[in-house]
């Protein structure tokens, strides 16, 4: 599991700004300087804290620009794996293994969605529907 400091300032900056201005109140609190320590939670608690927690997607977008390596979340599974296998991550036997494994989804899936559009899924009516009209019996609650 890598660290992503993209994911990390989107997400959780807002906490640790939190639990760090918290330390530094108590610390600077117990000093005696409590001019400081009010300075300090208004800053951190009520400026940075719902900065990071409303707009941390955005801060961390500004922020770290060019910082991160590029994303490889692509949705195609083939795509993955033959950027898995050129990047060295995977040896030729894993590589048709997979590959193998995958064609092998990819065409099951295909199965199941062809049969769903043929005529053999069509629901045939009940056997106790017919054309003939049914007649209505009388209440005799009444």
């Amino acid at each position: 599991m890598t660290f992503d400091a993209r994911e990390f300032v989107a997400e959780d900056c807002w906490l640790l700004i939190g639990v760090v201005t918290f330390a530094l109140i108590s610390l600077v609190g117990i000093a005696g300087l409590e001019a400081l320590a009010g300075a300090i939670a208004i800053v951190g608690w009520f400026l940075l804290v719902p900065l990071f927690l409303f707009w941390g997607e955005e801060i961390a977008d500004i922020a770290l620009e060019g910082d991160s390596e590029p994303n490889h979340s692509v949705d195609d599974p083939f795509e993955e794996l033959k950027r898995r296998y050129a990047a060295g991550e995977i040896d030729d036997e894993e590589f048709e293994r997979r590959l193998e494994r995958l064609v092998g989804v990819d065409d099951a899936f295909e199965d199941v969605f062809s049969e769903a559009g043929s005529d053999e899924t069509v629901s045939k009516p009940l056997e106790t529907e017919t054309s003939a009209p049914r007649k209505r019996e009388p209440d005799r609650n009444r």
